[in-house]
């Protein structure tokens, strides 16, 4: 009995937890320019039919008259034998041939359609693009029409629905090496059947690569200010870079991914896309506890989220995932330097300080 009324008392340790450890960022302010990314599809800037204007035999048709063959506005295409003497068709612009209808020998009637002809100066690539992200889209139009112009009216302009906006094209699927600087030209006032998407008219120039990539000056191709954007260097070295490999041609009725740069945000904090949690919250580090933060997003795209609310500036946002997370879950920020002082007992009679990498002798 003396024995055990006499026994020491054990000492009670504070209760210390030390929490998930988590990564994080600060929250601090920027002023992105967004990228808007979407997908067309590449339709001839021009096609036309080609029609006999008069009835008669078909004496002669150019080799350049096949499908898929190359030629030069005012070469001579095929003739139409009249009695005795002959109407030959020659070519409105340079272009490919799309489909032959004809053959030597045929009688034609007025009217007949002998070839379907594609110019090759420049492409079209039609853009879906949602209503909402119509707004991310810079406000670059053309200038004004000249005063004597006839689709000028007076106090209106006719170009509410035009734009001067670069693009950047690649074919989708196949490697990047192959891509087009475009110019968003306008947009279509009518929405699409499905989707109820706004689509944009896109030009790229020499679709089919049947002249020089880039010429004396980038603009030829770029056309019209496709690579006027110098901040940064982005678009315009790209381009640059992405033209000298061009190889394969931009075929009719192929899909491609555009991207085209957007319009500038202001004072947003940008937060890797992972970070974002339940759609509209972010995990914030306060008093070394766990908090949720309802945010307000401006922007969206494939690798970040910018917020314009809901974080303060110098805030610690976390970015790695934790299991069961809640609020007021104790947390530990990795490379705080406050984390990490705690000591560690390694060898015998030795000890390591983990905030300053060196071993000291263990005292008691």
């Amino acid at each position: 009995m003396t024995l055990l009324k006499s026994k020491p008392t054990a000492r009670k340790k504070p209760n210390f937890q030390r929490g998930k450890l988590v990564e994080v960022i600060e929250a601090e302010f920027s002023n992105p320019q967004i990228e808007v990314r979407s997908n067309g599809r590449v339709r001839p800037g021009k096609k036309v039919v080609l029609s006999a204007r008069i009835g008669g035999e078909v004496i002669w048709i150019s080799d350049k008259l096949s499908e898929g063959s190359v030629f030069k506005k005012g070469d001579p295409l095929l003739s139409i034998g009249i009695r005795q003497s002959q109407s030959r068709l020659k070519a409105p612009f340079d272009g490919v041939v799309q489909m032959k209808n004809v053959d030597l020998g045929q009688y034609v009637n007025p009217g007949t359609q002998l070839a379907t002809i594609l110019g090759s100066d420049f492409a079209e690539v039609v853009i879906d693009l949602p209503m909402s992200r119509l707004d991310w889209l810079p406000k670059q139009f053309p200038k004004e029409l000249p005063a004597n112009s006839t689709k000028k009216v007076t106090g209106q302009s006719t170009t509410k629905n035009q734009y001067q906006i670069p693009a950047f094209i690649t074919l989708a699927g196949i490697s990047s090496a192959s891509a087009w600087p475009a110019v968003v030209k306008r947009q279509l006032l009518e929405l699409t059947p499905r989707g109820m998407m706004v689509q944009l008219i896109a030009e790229v120039r020499d679709p089919f690569q049947l002249k020089i990539p880039l010429g004396q000056n980038d603009k030829e191709i770029a056309g019209n200010g496709a690579i006027e954007i110098k901040k940064k260097g982005t678009f315009k070295g790209e381009i640059r870079e992405k033209a000298e490999n061009f190889k394969i041609p931009l075929f009719i009725g192929s899909f491609v991914d555009v991207k085209i740069p957007g319009r500038q945000l202001a004072d947003v904090v940008r937060i890797p896309a992972k970070a974002l949690r339940d759609r509209d919250t972010v995990w914030v580090v306060v008093n070394k506890e766990l908090q949720i933060r309802n945010v307000k997003i401006a922007h969206i795209d494939l690798d970040n989220v910018y917020l314009s609310g809901g974080v303060k500036i110098g805030e610690k946002i976390i970015i790695s995932p934790i299991k069961g997370a809640s609020k007021g879950l104790k947390v530990r920020v990795f490379g705080d330097k406050k984390i990490g002082a705690e000591k560690i007992t390694k060898g015998r009679g030795k000890k390591r300080d983990r905030s300053k990498g060196n071993w000291k002798k263990h005292t008691k």
